[in-house]
């Protein structure tokens, strides 16, 4: 029975997917034991050749600046293929022509970090793939707010795209996403320049976007909070990591307006002094506020008002006492992870109580030089509570 093919003076199971971190020329650096040497362009036409039922091709550092007579034709014989991941590639235009013209059932495009291709290339490509739900273009500098406009009468399937690293996209490419793209659900734009330039004459409200990651945007503020509450009330991830311009005003008109919050990652976000809540959060079962100025008030409402929160990052909040860490303990009932390092107004010596009163916990991080003992930590792990070091 024909299972495979030689490739290389290799083996090769006519599998359904193929993965090859390959690097396909001599300026890549090479690493001692690394497969990708000995694996070349004509290698990866000859493996798309032979497997006609590809699924799913994942090849991360390829070096395919212009196309090789091996490559011509080749992705026409992957009649099966609906995932292409060309990560971390020099790619050409010329490549991504041979992969539009192959009329492949394509529904998820992986171009992150990817060099060498041009805006021609990837409308061409995409113009052709209509039917695509998923779009990786993290770190294509070319692209700005006109160039997304373009593409996005491509988008009308789409249901995630990254776009992060992509340092000319403002406020106008999120707001024309979201209101252009019916069925996006999760956009990606960190480091890119959001909260540069005004919001788009028409804001549509789209309530199927579920997750919003805009985090390192030094200029996102409080007034594009406000507006993204808005246009997403189904809002159930929101990061906004080390985003410097927001402010406690802003988290909480996104929380009042997104019952649905799940996740809130705010860590970093210097702005934000406090977070206190007057209102209920009952879907919110992740907070992330790493380094925030939160004090016990604020750390006892949020403990009053989240019930069903589950992991607790305050790692670096020094505001933080161990009165406002007995009130979450005491109102979160399903909390199972809470990370307490760097909080050095914490006493160590809560963490028996902790763990003895809300039975859920299974991790604690303590604060930075509180090493448990063999025996504390074996008689924690009795418990079902793993206890780290901080």
């Amino acid at each position: 029975m024909d299972v495979g093919f030689p490739l290389m003076g290799h083996w090769i199971p006519r599998a359904f997917r193929v993965w090859l971190p390959i690097m396909g020329s001599s300026v890549w650096p090479r690493r001692s034991g690394d497969c990708a040497r000995l694996i070349f362009p004509n290698g990866i036409a000859l493996a798309i050749r032979k497997t006609g039922n590809l699924k799913s091709i994942f090849m991360n550092g390829i070096g395919i600046p212009s196309i090789d007579v091996c490559f011509l034709g080749s992705f026409s014989y992957a009649r099966s293929l609906c995932e292409l991941d060309l990560s971390n590639s020099f790619i050409s235009d010329e490549l991504l022509c041979l992969v539009a013209e192959a009329n492949l059932p394509l529904n998820k495009l992986v171009l992150s970090r990817c060099f060498c291709f041009t805006f021609d290339g990837i409308y061409f490509l995409l113009s052709k793939y209509q039917s695509l739900a998923y779009l990786d273009l993290e770190g294509a500098n070319f692209l700005n707010d006109e160039s997304i406009i373009e593409l996005a009468k491509f988008f009308g399937n789409l249901t995630f795209i990254n776009l992060s690293l992509c340092s000319k996209l403002t406020n106008s490419t999120l707001f024309n996403l979201m209101g252009n793209c019916p069925l996006l659900t999760i956009i990606n734009m960190e480091r890119t320049n959001l909260g540069v330039e005004a919001f788009p004459a028409a804001i549509v409200v789209n309530p199927r976007v579920k997750s919003l990651h805009l985090g390192w945007n030094n200029n996102l503020n409080d007034e594009c909070m406000k507006m993204a509450s808005y246009v997403c009330p189904n809002l159930e991830v929101l990061d906004v990591t080390y985003c410097s311009g927001i402010t406690e005003e802003g988290i909480l008109e996104v929380l009042k307006s997104c019952v649905q919050i799940r996740c809130l990652e705010i860590s970093r976000c210097q702005g934000v002094n406090n977070l206190e809540l007057d209102f209920e959060l009952p879907k919110l079962e992740v907070l992330q506020a790493e380094g925030l100025a939160i004090n016990d008030e604020g750390l006892a409402s949020i403990g009053k008002r989240c019930g069903r929160l589950s992991r607790l990052n305050l790692e670096g909040c020094l505001n933080v006492t161990a009165r406002g860490v007995e009130g979450v303990i005491v109102n979160c009932k399903a909390l199972k992870e809470m990370n307490l390092r760097w909080c050095n107004n914490v006493s160590v010596d809560i963490v028996a109580w902790m763990v003895l009163s809300r039975p859920s916990l299974r991790k604690i991080t303590l604060p930075c030089g509180s090493v448990p003992t063999a025996n504390q930590r074996n008689f924690f792990l009795r418990h079902g509570c793993l206890v780290c070091q901080g």
